[in-house]
């Protein structure tokens, strides 16, 4: 889905008027860069803090003031967790401002010009281990509201158990949530920021070095191992060089099978759910769906 030259007009001339009238900002030029299903990004040069991205819900339903809009939360979380990684000297887009009313709300951060030469999985390994050590001290995630990383993925887990029996006619017997977070809850690993969708097309590169990350939707405080079993299951990454990269392996090796297999099966749920509808591929879809029998059954036996 895309925006119409009309839709397009009527965005930059709403952004265009907020910074000029709210900000007072001298804008030499704006132009549209990109567009996905809720947000749009517009390519902003400003006299003095030059080029700009700014990223805006562009769909009508999502252009209110409505706290509970996953829109409106995305911009707050992207800004949140951009400015505490830009802190720490992680590789993020520097924010300027986080715009939000009645009418109109987006984001405006810097701009980082890539090319399309492919980042290395060690690089990207690296750059996770960086992250993964980033202090959270004080850090609260909009969405998470408290709540443990056990009892958040062990409930969805179940859900997802129920959304892809639905789909599939069939059902998927897994332990119980409760049970999922126990096990979950007995890790000895510490906590720490876990961005969740680390893959290419969430990172900006120039000549292979990674100039910035970004997208942290999925962004949680928790035990490291599940965003390892994300990378590993998910296969976008050539997990090997990932994991040289990384380096820490320790943290593999003190964490028992069990756990590494219940954060994968969150992972091949999510995955199998989105190739039977979202992005159809009957191939990925019965690969995902035998890995969730496989792995619901490698963790009954665990639990026994």
């Amino acid at each position: 889905m895309t925006l119409t030259n009309l839709q397009i007009e009527e965005l930059k001339a709403s952004i265009h008027h907020v910074l000029r009238n709210k900000f007072d900002w001298a804008i030499d030029e704006i132009s549209f860069f990109a567009n996905g299903v809720i947000n749009a990004v517009f390519l902003v040069k400003e006299k003095n803090l030059g080029r700009l991205a700014v990223r805006i819900p562009w769909r009508s339903e999502e252009q209110m003031m409505d706290k509970e809009s996953s829109a409106i939360l995305s911009l707050k979380k992207e800004a949140a967790l951009s400015e505490h990684c830009f802190k720490h000297h992680l590789p993020v887009p520097k924010v300027h401002k986080l715009y939000l009313s009645e009418n109109i709300n987006f984001l405006v951060s810097d701009f980082i010009d890539g090319d399309d030469k492919e980042i290395s999985s060690f690089a990207i390994g690296e750059l996770t281990s960086q992250l993964h050590h980033i202090p959270i001290d004080g850090l609260s995630i909009i969405g998470q509201d408290g709540r443990s990383l056990p009892s958040i993925i062990s409930k969805r887990i179940t859900s997802r158990a129920g959304t892809l029996g639905g789909l599939m006619k069939q059902d998927f017997l897994i332990p119980s949530t409760e049970e999922l977070e126990r096990v979950l809850n007995s890790s000895q690993i510490n906590d720490c920021l876990l961005h969740l969708d680390i893959r290419h097309p969430n990172l900006i590169g120039k000549q292979g070095h990674i100039k910035a990350i970004v997208d942290w939707d999925n962004a949680f405080i928790g035990n490291p191992i599940m965003e390892l079993m994300r990378i590993s299951e998910s296969q976008e990454l050539h997990v090997e060089e990932f994991l040289k990269g990384y380096r820490d392996l320790s943290i593999l090796e003190r964490t028992d099978g069990l756990i590494q297999n219940i954060y994968r099966l969150d992972t091949a749920l999510m995955l199998a759910i989105l190739f039977t509808t979202f992005v159809p591929d009957s191939l990925k879809r019965e690969y995902y769906v035998n890995r969730v029998q496989m792995l619901i059954q490698e963790i009954k036996i665990m639990v026994g």
